[in-house]
């Protein structure tokens, strides 16, 4: 069974949006986190549950005292979590890379992108789709992304949820999983 969402933009129109027209596609919900904390924590309502209406997908921090914090966080892991799931409907002849993305897809340049860049979740998003219209194989993935097979590789196997969603797709191809470098 897949566990990614098929769309005809796939995770890239989500992606993007800028924070207050991505928050209109959301239900943003508040709520009193339990655990740890201290009183501040266990009385007010600090944890926030962002859910994602087209997709269906929801995600929550907690961490913080502070709404604002923790809503920050929610919407960078809501964001990660559309570019693992969502998955472009396309044919492989059809792929293209976003604009933002090529500086990071470089045949002669290390496949390197810090997590904390707001670019990460397109470059993640990128290299899925390539994948999944590569037939979960990923020297032919790598080709459609300009970068080697080793590259690749190492860029999937720096994240365990990437490398994760990435083992999802081969195992929805009948391929084995691919083991981290």
């Amino acid at each position: 069974m897949a566990t990614f969402i098929l769309l005809p933009g796939g995770a890239y129109p989500f992606l993007h949006l800028n924070e207050t027209a991505f928050l209109k596609t959301c239900r943003f919900d508040t709520y009193m986190a339990s655990g740890h904390g201290g009183q501040k924590r266990n009385r007010t309502y600090s944890a926030v549950r962002l859910t994602h209406l087209p997709t269906a997908l929801a995600v929550i921090a907690e961490e913080s005292r502070s709404q604002a914090e923790n809503k920050l966080k929610a919407l960078k892991r809501l964001r990660l979590a559309i570019a693992l799931r969502a998955r472009k409907q396309a044919s492989p002849g059809s792929f293209t890379m976003p604009g933002e993305t090529r500086e990071y897809f470089k045949p002669d340049a290390p496949l390197q992108i810090n997590p904390k860049n707001p670019l990460y979740p397109l470059a993640c998003a990128t290299a899925l789709d390539a994948i999944y219209l590569a037939a979960g194989k990923i020297g032919a993935a790598a080709e459609l992304l300009s970068v080697s097979t080793g590259r690749l590789n190492k860029f999937l196997s720096k994240d365990k949820d990437l490398l994760s969603a990435a083992n999802e797709l081969r195992a929805h191809f009948n391929l084995k999983p691919l083991k981290p470098v």
